[in-house]
C-alpha cells in the first residue's frame, strides 16, 4: 500500500521524537557536567594587575606587587590611622573606556589566595560595571560598583556564587544613582577588584593570589529548557498538523465524511459569528466598540443617509479616580455610567466606548437641538446615580449633529471640538458645535 505524504511526514516525526528522547537526558547530563565556561585571572593570563590602597579616599594604607614567588605577591601595609575602612588590594584591568567583558554567563568565582599575616581574614571582590547612559569614560567614580564580601577558609580557597552580588550602598548613595540603575549587571565589567576584608586588622599583609577563576556555563540552564521545551512543542504541533491533514484527506474521501465536514463548518461558523459578537462589544460596559459602530453604520444604510445626532462624553477627572480609589473602582464607575446611559436612550439610538473614559451617542434622525437637550439631561441624571464608593462623578458633553453628504468622521472631529470647549469652560457643562464655522454654543453648567 502506498504510504501518503502525511504518513511518510508522520514517520520522520517519529524518529525526531526518538532523537528528542535520547538527546534530552543527554543534553541535561551534559550541561550539569560539561559546557562549562571558564575565565581565569592570574600570572600570565593576559589581564593587566597593578596593586591599589586607599590613598586615594584619603587614607594611608600602601601596597606594591613584589616580584618572584608562586602567583602575584602583594606586600600591603593596611593603616587605620586617617580613613575608617583602609584596604589594599589587587585591580584586574578587562577592558578600556567604555568597552568591557559580558560576565553575565557566570555563576561562580573561585579565589585561590592566602595572607601570610596571622589570624582569620576576610576579602572584598569588586566588580567594576561601565553602566551606558551614567558611567562616563575617563571618571572611574561613575562605574557602578557590584561588590560581595566572604572569610577565607584555612586553606584560602573560596568559591562565592555570583547571584550573592549586591550593588555597593556606599556608591549608590555618593553617586545619587536613579533607582532604575541600582540593579546589579555584569554585562559591561571593565575591572574586578580584589581587597582586604573591611574588618581586617591592621599591620603588613603580605597577599599570595594564585588565581581568581570565574565558572559558568556556554548555555544558562534556562536557555537550554526552553530550547528543548520549543523542540517538543514545535514536535507536537508540526505531527499534531500531520494527523490533521491526514485525516481531512480521509473525510474528504466519502460522503459520509463530507456530511460531517459540513456539520463542523457550520459549528465554527456559529462559533465565528460568536466571536464576531464579542469583537464589536466592549466587554467592560456592554457598549459597541469602535468596530461595532463602523459595522452599524455599514449594515444599517437607513443610518448612514439620515442626519444623525452625535454627542461625545467625557468623565471629568476620570484618572484620579483610577489613582485614588484604583482601577476595580474605575471599572465599576465605567461600567455603571453606560447602563445608567443605555437607560435614558432611544431604542434605536447607539452608545459606544470610543476609548477609555470617553463614550459615544449616536442618534438615528436626531436633530442637533433634540440631542443637544438629551445631552443636558444625561448631564443632570449624572447627579442622581449612585457612584460606587460614594463618589460624585460628573462628565461633559460635546454636541453636534451631521448634515446631508457629510462624512461622519468630519462631525466626529467637530463633536471633539465642543468637547474641548466644555472642559475648557469648566467641565460638567455641555457645548454644541452646529457647524465648522458656527461658534460654539455654550450650554447650562450646574
Amino acid at each position: 500500500m502506498r504510504m501518503t505524504p502525511y504518513a511518510r511526514l508522520q514517520r520522520w516525526l517519529l524518529y525526531a521524537a526518538m532523537v528528542l528522547v535520547v538527546g534530552t537526558p543527554g543534553l541535561l547530563v551534559w550541561h550539569h557536567l560539561g559546557m562549562t565556561r571558564v575565565l581565569e585571572l592570574a600570572a600570565g593570563s593576559g589581564f593587566p594587575v597593578t596593586p591599589v590602597d586607599d590613598r586615594g579616599d584619603g587614607g594611608t594604607s600602601t601596597a606594591k606587587l613584589v616580584k618572584g614567588g608562586p602567583g602575584i605577591v602583594l606586600d600591603c601595609d593596611v593603616r587605620k590611622d586617617t580613613y575608617q575602612w583602609p584596604y589594599c588590594g589587587y585591580h584586574f584591568e578587562l577592558g578600556l573606556g567604555e568597552n568591557g567583558i559580558d560576565l553575565s554567563g557566570f555563576h561562580s568565582m573561585t579565589v585561590d589566595v592566602t595572607d601570610a599575616a596571622p589570624g582569620k581574614h576576610g576579602m572584598r571582590a569588586y566588580f567594576r560595571q561601565f553602566e551606558r547612559g551614567f558611567s562616563r569614560v575617563g571618571e572611574w567614580q561613575s562605574q557602578k560598583v557590584n561588590e560581595i564580601e566572604f572569610m577565607l577558609p584555612p586553606d584560602g580557597v573560596a568559591t562565592v556564587p555570583l547571584e550573592l552580588l549586591r550593588t555597593a550602598p556606599w556608591w549608590v548613595s555618593a553617586r545619587e544613582v536613579p533607582l532604575l540603575m541600582t540593579g546589579v549587571r555584569i554585562d559591561n565589567t571593565t575591572a574586578i577588584e580584589l581587597y582586604t576584608g573591611s574588618r581586617e586588622a591592621p599591620g603588613l599583609h603580605r597577599l599570595t593570589l594564585k588565581s581568581l577563576r570565574l565558572e559558568g556555563k556556554w548555555i544558562s540552564q534556562n536557555a537550554l529548557l526552553l530550547a528543548i521545551v520549543v523542540a517538543w512543542m514545535l514536535l507536537g504541533t508540526m505531527w499534531l498538523a500531520a494527523r490533521l491533514l491526514e485525516y481531512r484527506a480521509k473525510l474528504h474521501s466519502s460522503k459520509a465524511r463530507v456530511a460531517a465536514l459540513k456539520v463542523v463548518n457550520r459549528a465554527l461558523e456559529l462559533e465565528t459569528q460568536e466571536l464576531a459578537g464579542q469583537a464589536f462589544t466592549d466587554s467592560l460596559t456592554g457598549a459597541l466598540n469602535r468596530n461595532g459602530m463602523r459595522e452599524w453604520l455599514m449594515v444599517d444604510d437607513q443610518a448612514r443617509r439620515e442626519c444623525m445626532g452625535l454627542i461625545v462624553v467625557d468623565l471629568d477627572h476620570f484618572k484620579r479616580i483610577n489613582d485614588g480609589h484604583g482601577h476595580a473602582v474605575g471599572d465599576e464607575v465605567l461600567s455603571r455610567f453606560a447602563r445608567e446611559m443605555r437607560a435614558r436612550l432611544r431604542a434605536e439610538d447607539r452608545l459606544v466606548r470610543w476609548g477609555g473614559e470617553e463614550f459615544l451617542v449616536l442618534r438615528r434622525g436626531a436633530s442637533v437641538d433634540e440631542t443637544l437637550a438629551l445631552a443636558e439631561r444625561l448631564r443632570g441624571a449624572m447627579a442622581d446615580i449612585a457612584w460606587p464608593s460614594g463618589l460624585r462623578v460628573t462628565a461633559s458633553f460635546g454636541v453636534t449633529g451631521t448634515h446631508e453628504g457629510e462624512d461622519i468622521g468630519v462631525a466626529l472631529h467637530r463633536a471633539d471640538q465642543a468637547l474641548y470647549i466644555a472642559k475648557k469652560n469648566g467641565r460638567n457643562r455641555a457645548e454644541c458645535a452646529r457647524d465648522a464655522q458656527q461658534a460654539v454654543d455654550h450650554g447650562v453648567a450646574s
